[in-house]
């Protein structure tokens, strides 16, 4: 029974950008609103309350743990099950049932919100999708082998639906770069869609030049002979809510 169970969401975070934290809070607001669990908490890998404190945030003895992350990596594989003591995805801790799920943005319902979610940009701009390109911008992870299962599989299921003249993706962190992003488009109107949740310091600071923007900027603007213009986080999404209760819902 969820009623008698606690959900913790998991978010990175940012210790430069505390305003990072602020769309898994509302997530958890929203779902504590709903009176779905006994509780529900917010943790992060950057930021408090941490990651850590995670257990000792709730008191049920079943407690569903989400990571609100864009995709599968290191993050989710390894360093947060290991921080709240995981070794599964149920693990006993004392008389506590622990059970771990897949992150949001493995969800099969995500290609189909970032659909919308882009459509809807290009459209406020006045052009047409299926006269635009979508480049979708990933973290990645410099380590070996990097981390693009998830983006890949997401960018597939995009490009599948000929929703969009073409849909490219690039990673912050490994190949192919997202600063290349001129070299992947063939087109000239541009709709740059971060696989991020959050705000944070990557979609704060570190792709808005990509397109000559500034913090907190999203255009349209002009960019190396292209009208670009930015989404937000997956975060902004009402319906992330409903994939991470999907989620909780299709647990062992």
């Amino acid at each position: 029974m969820l009623e008698s169970s606690a959900l913790i969401l998991v978010g990175h975070g940012s210790g430069n950008y505390p305003d990072a934290a602020k769309p898994i809070q509302v997530l958890a607001e929203s779902i504590r609103g709903r009176g779905l669990f006994a509780e529900v908490a917010a943790v992060f890998m950057k930021q408090n309350p941490p990651l850590s404190a995670a257990l000792s945030l709730v008191s049920a003895q079943t407690v569903y743990v989400i990571p609100v992350f864009a995709g599968r990596g290191y993050y989710t594989g390894t360093l947060i099950p290991r921080e709240i003591g995981l070794t599964g995805q149920v693990t006993q801790i004392g008389n506590r049932r622990v059970i771990y799920n897949e992150p949001a943005g493995t969800h099969p319902r995500l290609p189909g919100l970032l659909a919308c979610r882009a459509d809807g940009v290009a459209r406020a701009c006045g052009w047409a999708p299926t006269k635009s390109s979508l480049l979708l911008i990933a973290h990645g992870s410099a380590r070996p082998g990097g981390a693009g299962e998830t983006p890949r599989a997401i960018a597939a299921a995009l490009g599948a639906m000929n929703h969009f003249a073409e849909v490219e993706l690039g990673f912050l962190e490994q190949e192919p770069f997202a600063q290349t992003w001129p070299e992947m488009i063939k087109g000239d109107r541009v709709v740059a869609l971060p696989l991020l949740v959050a705000q944070g310091m990557h979609a704060g600071r570190d792709i808005p030049p990509l397109f000559g923007l500034k913090q907190g900027e999203t255009g349209p603007v002009e960019s190396r002979g292209r009208q670009v213009t930015l989404a937000t986080g997956l975060g902004a999404e009402p319906e992330l809510e409903e994939i991470i209760l999907d989620l909780v819902r299709g647990s062992p």
